[in-house]
């Protein structure tokens, strides 16, 4: 099914001419009638406002990469700086001679074309004059340089201010000039297509993928085998998966385009990258919402779930989401979605839902998390440190409404313990994204106590639950008291409680549990006897302290599993998040007092 939809999208969409395809284009060069540079190179960038702006995607004729491969090819009008100027790359001295003979190529094909379209030549003449001026070739390279352009990017020329890859009779003179190289092509075999299900002229091998992540730079092959184990019944390299020449470019030019679309959406994590695409058009993807997680938008989702009216954008709509990494020549996928929009919208107001929880200041609760910001609360420095599947198995779990997995889980436990506990980390929005991961998790944990809905109501709530009697979680409550009797007892503690044992009471309560538990009747009587906010911010401590010690008996949890550790972490969070309320209220009222003492 996964093929049909993409063929579908490509007929939707009106891909699929073999004779050209979309790729990033860094430089325009602009020359006169002359054919003399008319100003410096061009940069092409599909948004100058980003950070890392992206090349522009221009259409340009179409070179198999099998041909370039042989070293004697170029593209037809747009080609790397290396084959279109000849800027040869120093630190790939052994290719310069195969770049020269390139380069020739590209001469060759823009003499043919001005041969065969007088309404184009002037221009074709001038770009042919151009490149054939050494000196004004080699002011182009130092322009480039100061430019900090690469050898590898892709360039192509404008005459009197018209971009070449526009003319429309340069294009058939392209259509033409491909249609007469396919005709001498040998018979290929005929034999039912993978795709389509017709009986139809079946190819050896396909075309490469461009921008899968971990592929190789001239792109991956969706479909190909070379190992004898692979070629059943003597069929060889695509032939064992048959597809059409017309069902390839479709699916081709589908996954090409879509896997642009998702680049400059930023979904790719962990060297994969994640399409999205519904069957009819539409103007609104529940999928962007789980990468922008805008505020607004959220809102309106979880208000049209909660009262049934739906947006008139989500109607009886197939979805489809798909995820693809590379392994060298080949595209792997990663995961495959077939839905609907209306299933999907209403899997992504859950993930939101399940994701709420307390805001650090103890007041309103926040749900809209970006993905990218989850993930990041998982890791130290960068994505690659989680394995690569976990990303892409929490995304699919947010779009199907399914449990999350456990290395998910596993790694934001870890990454907690080993994160500064200061009230300023606390604070920090990738931490709170981690906290509302961990929650998630336990709420989606199969065949656990956090499926009997008594128990998700009663500890996986938003924010501080006093009525809670799980043990895991009263723990990691009563650990936050422990921190606030240090800090109302003893100023700018270097290394507190939750620095030093943080990790080993979330783990194994009962091997230190007991010693705070000393340390804090010290740290309260400490505090009282100082008087003053102290003295009250440790009474009311002191209470809570009392309060949770008689739910948790006489005993700790000697150890404590990996949702034990979660209940733990949130217990924590969210009576540290009651602490900072409580304060602020304090704050005010004395503020208030003060106002109308002196008035």
């Amino acid at each position: 099914m996964m093929l049909q939809a993409l063929i579908a999208y490509a007929e939707r969409e009106n891909l699929g001419d073999a004779n050209f395809e979309g790729v990033a284009v860094r430089w325009l060069i602009p020359l006169d009638r002359s054919g003399n540079l008319a100003g410096g190179p061009i940069p092409l960038v599909e948004n100058p406002d980003d950070k890392k702006p992206r090349p522009k995607v221009l259409i340009r004729p179409f070179t198999s990469p099998n041909e370039l491969n042989q070293g004697t090819k170029s593209h037809f009008l747009c080609d790397t700086l290396e084959r279109a100027t000849l800027w040869l790359d120093p630190k790939a001295a052994e290719k310069a001679e195969a770049r020269r003979v390139q380069h020739g190529y590209f001469q060759k094909l823009l003499e043919e074309a001005a041969i065969a379209c007088p309404d184009e030549s002037g221009k074709l003449q001038a770009v042919l004059s151009f490149l054939r001026n050494a000196p004004g070739v080699a002011e182009l390279h130092r322009q480039l340089s100061t430019a900090k352009a690469k050898p590898s990017d892709n360039a192509t020329f404008s005459v009197d201010g018209r971009n070449l890859l526009d003319a429309e009779s340069l294009k058939n003179f392209w259509r033409k000039r491909r249609s007469q190289s396919a005709g001498g092509t040998k018979p290929r075999s005929q034999r039912i297509c993978l795709a389509t299900g017709e009986f139809a002229e079946t190819l050896d091998t396909t075309e490469k993928i461009k921008g899968v992540p971990g592929g190789l730079a001239t792109g991956t092959n969706l479909i190909s085998f070379d190992k004898d184990s692979f070629c059943s019944f003597g069929l060889e390299q695509a032939q064992n998966a048959a597809l059409s020449a017309p069902a390839e470019l479709k699916i081709r030019s589908a996954l090409n385009t879509l896997i642009e679309k998702s680049r400059a959406q930023k979904l790719v994590f962990n060297n994969t990258v994640h399409l999205h695409w519904t069957r009819k058009p539409l103007d609104y993807d529940p999928f962007d919402i789980l990468a922008t997680a805008d505020e607004q938008a959220v809102a309106s989702l979880l208000k049209s779930v909660h009262t049934g009216q739906t947006p008139a954008a989500f109607d009886d709509n197939a979805y489809y989401a798909l995820s693809l990494s590379g392994n060298g020549a080949r595209v792997m996928v990663r995961d495959w979605l077939e839905s609907t929009v209306p299933e999907v919208r209403q899997h992504v107001a859950e993930w939101f839902e399940d994701l709420g929880i307390v805001s650090p200041d103890g007041v309103g609760v926040k749900r809209d998390f970006k993905f990218y910001a989850l993930l990041f609360g998982m890791v130290r420095k960068e994505l690659d440190e989680l394995p690569p599947q976990v990303s892409t198995q929490l995304l699919h779990a947010a779009l199907r409404g399914t449990p999350l997995p456990q290395s998910a889980l596993a790694a934001a436990l870890k990454r907690q313990q080993i994160e500064p506990k200061g009230e300023d980390a606390l604070r920090n929005a990738v931490i709170v994204a981690r906290l509302a991961l961990i929650k998630a998790c336990l709420l989606r944990t199969p065949n656990s106590q956090n499926n009997n809905i008594q128990t998700k109501d009663e500890t996986m709530t938003e924010c501080l639950n006093s009525e809670s009697s799980d043990p895991a979680y009263l723990c990691g409550r009563l650990f936050a008291v422990f921190d606030e009797l240090q800090s109302a007892a003893l100023n700018n503690v270097n290394a507190g409680v939750v620095e030093r044992y943080y990790a080993s009471a979330s783990t194994t309560p009962a091997l230190v549990m007991g010693r705070l538990f000393r340390n804090a009747q010290f740290h309260s009587a400490k505090a009282e006897g100082e008087g003053g906010w102290k003295k009250g911010k440790a009474i009311n401590a002191q209470k809570d302290f009392e309060a949770i010690a008689t739910a948790l008996g006489n005993e700790f949890p000697a150890t404590l599993d990996l949702e034990g550790q979660g209940r733990f972490a949130l217990g924590y969070y969210h009576q540290k998040a009651e602490y900072r309320r409580r304060t602020a209220e304090r704050k005010e009222a004395e503020a208030k007092a003060e106002q109308t003492a002196a008035v």
